[in-house]
């Protein structure tokens, strides 16, 4: 089934004003007017409070603004650690941002949907910026775009009816994304809760710590490449994110029973990944004990 679609942008492109910037700070305020531009703004770290349009929004990493130009706002950081924060001021090219005007309150406060993918989107945009030439020009502002297309799909997508949606969510990313080396911080970031309210309600639909069902994931990869690939054993560790291989072969045969080279013998998948977060499975405790 296909997500609902979102509007279109009003505007092909930008032209970026000012930035893009990386702004951080141990005691964050900000009380003034926004210029004649628009002003694209995302938290990347900390907690905070925005006010504007008479509405006070709570900010975290995943918090997305548009700001409209004049619109006057105040926000300030409500936690003792530093607040950091993506900024770009910039103009719709082909003189359309009247539309973007009249749905300026829907892009307060815009709850990214995939924070990890427009962090990167940020700090690429920054990186670009460092270069002194045209190029970089193109490369910021084409990226800069990118981020504005998807706070704008995310404000226009319904907010999920099911508390747990994003957990669900981070259970299929681990599932298919086993390559992918999460710490338990990040993954309740993602989730946008706490890390012991993360981990409660993980378990809870998953019958596993969030690290447990990690681990297994990645221990059946390197199971299908022990069995499906002339991969040395080293690659395997490496590709899989281990630096020492021996912590590796000791997290395998502590899900196996086998060390790798001796699961490699058998020239079978012994399947472990029965989990409960898939419909009408059991969940075995094979790897209660491990931990990255």
């Amino acid at each position: 089934m296909r997500a609902k679609i979102a509007p279109p942008l009003p505007f092909q492109g930008l032209k970026v004003v000012l930035g893009p910037l990386d702004l951080s700070s141990e005691n964050w305020r900000w009380n003034r007017p926004i210029p004649n531009c628009y002003n694209l703004w995302v938290a990347l770290e900390g907690q905070g409070e925005m006010i504007t349009l008479g509405k006070t929004y709570p900010i975290h990493p995943g918090s997305c603004f548009i700001f409209s130009p004049h619109q006057k706002i105040s926000g300030k950081s409500v936690a003792l650690q530093p607040f950091r924060n993506f900024a770009c001021r910039f103009l719709p090219i082909d003189g359309k941002g009247d539309i973007l005007q009249e749905k300026i309150e829907r892009l307060m406060g815009v709850e990214a949907s995939n924070f990890f993918g427009i962090r990167d989107l940020c700090q690429a945009a920054i990186q670009a910026s460092r270069y002194d030439d045209a190029l970089a020009m193109q490369q910021s502002a084409g990226l800069c775009f990118q981020i504005l297309a998807q706070v704008w799909r995310d404000a226009h997508m319904p907010a999920p009816k099911d508390p747990d949606f994003l957990i669900h969510q981070m259970v299929e990313r681990l599932r298919n994304h086993p390559l992918e080396r999460l710490t338990l911080k990040e993954m309740a970031l993602e989730a946008r809760m706490s890390v012991s309210t993360f981990s409660r309600r993980f378990m809870a639909i998953s019958g596993e710590s969030p690290m447990d069902f990690a681990i297994r994931h990645r221990i059946l990869c390197a199971q299908n490449f022990l069995h499906g690939s002339s991969m040395q054993i080293q690659e395997i560790s490496e590709a899989l994110g281990y630096s020492d291989i021996y912590f590796f072969s000791r997290q395998f045969k502590q899900a196996t029973g086998m060390s790798p080279s001796e699961y490699r013998k058998t020239g079978r998948v012994q399947s472990l990944l029965v989990d409960r977060a898939a419909p009408g499975a059991e969940v075995k405790r094979d790897v209660k004990k491990m931990r990255r």
